[in-house]
């Protein structure tokens, strides 16, 4: 044996990481921990042959979130809306009853009025007064469809607007938080499933990101008046704010389109839906493989057992020894603390788990 082989024998001896990363490069896989992943691999990659074939780059299924600009295939930019009941910092009590979709490429649209309960005849007030209050007789008025009906609509007309080789890109302002799950909530209600091969992408995080408002108000409506000095006409309903957002985004990149930062499919929740993270916390786990949530704490859970096993550590020890590695310096301390506070009240009751997901309560 030579003294390569030595040196590698030795240091698997001391490092029992390095199986991890080995075993998992040699399946076409990556190791699950992050940490692992960066400071282990690079010694592999130097020590082990070359021929074993590990030396290649991350690949990402389709099922996380990617960046737009990096995107290798074409998109289609899809602008909606949805006008719903409920409140929306209560994500199971809103239930949609308007959705408008602009498709950029085809200038085409889809509009639909859709009943949320054909069983109530009063509906709740509002959250804020500027939003209309839903009445029976306004449904009526408009054949209001049922969103069993008006989903299978909306995946047969996106499917006529897209060509085979293009991505459908959905777009709305705030969509991770309001208009991404609230779709996701109505179609498990009525027992339907968005395609998996849709993205959305957040207008308010591209706008804060390429402009600055004096006042901080980065809403629809307050973009829309800094930009055009006057307000949205026929506000809240959902072809008017499906046209002021096409026109924010129109101004933003001069007419061009060209749209920058994370996109996240179908059933994938954004990381910043997470308090404390932001966009330089996403750009980093972006640059770690952590595409998502779901992912975040599938990687936290794995590495909370890996290191108990390993190194008899704590969950507290070791859920920030992973988000460290993730930010380094990069982010301020307190921040990371803030993070893992948020991770840890989440994790409370709530483990990462398909029981919670296959068992109603």
């Amino acid at each position: 044996m030579g003294p390569i082989g030595v040196h590698v024998i030795e240091l698997l001896r001391t490092n029992p990481k390095l199986c991890v990363v080995i075993n998992a490069y040699l399946v076409g896989s990556e190791p699950t921990d992050v940490y692992t992943h960066k400071t282990y691999f690079p010694f592999v990659s130097t020590f082990v042959s070359p021929s074993l074939s590990i030396k290649r780059e991350s690949t990402l299924t389709t099922c996380y979130m990617q960046r737009i600009e990096h995107l290798q295939r074409r998109t289609s930019l899809f602008i909606f809306d949805l006008e719903f009941i409920g409140d929306v910092r209560e994500l199971h009590t809103c239930r949609i009853w308007e959705i408008a979709v602009f498709c950029v490429a085809t200038n085409q649209w889809f509009v639909r009025v859709v009943d949320p309960d054909p069983n109530a005849v009063v509906f709740p007030e509002p959250p804020i007064p500027e939003i209309p209050r839903l009445t029976r007789a306004f449904l009526g008025e408009n054949n209001a469809s049922l969103w069993v009906q008006a989903i299978d609509e909306l995946i047969m007309w996106v499917r006529s607007q897209c060509t085979v080789e293009t991505v459908p890109v959905f777009i709305s302002h705030n969509t991770f938080r309001a208009d991404k799950p609230i779709l996701e909530l109505e179609c498990r209600r009525s027992v339907k499933r968005l395609p998996l091969t849709w993205y959305f992408f957040d207008s308010l995080h591209f706008s804060r990101s390429v402009v600055r408002n004096p006042l901080g108000n980065y809403s629809l409506s307050g973009l829309y008046e800094q930009m055009f000095n006057s307000g949205i006409e026929n506000v809240h309903r959902a072809k008017s704010d499906v046209l002021a957002c096409t026109k924010i985004l129109q101004g933003l990149t001069n007419n061009t389109w060209c749209l920058t930062g994370p996109m996240y499919p179908s059933y994938s929740t954004s990381v910043r839906s997470i308090r404390w993270i932001g966009r330089k916390a996403e750009e980093l786990m972006y640059v770690a493989n952590i595409r998502s949530a779901e992912m975040l704490f599938s990687t936290i859970k794995q590495n909370v057992q890996q290191d108990y096993l390993l190194h008899n550590m704590s969950e507290a020890s070791s859920i920030l020894k992973t988000l460290t590695a993730i930010f380094g310096r990069q982010l301020p301390e307190d921040n990371i603390r803030n993070i893992m506070s948020v991770v840890n009240s989440m994790r409370a009751t709530n483990p990462f788990s398909y029981t919670f997901m296959l068992t109603p309560y």
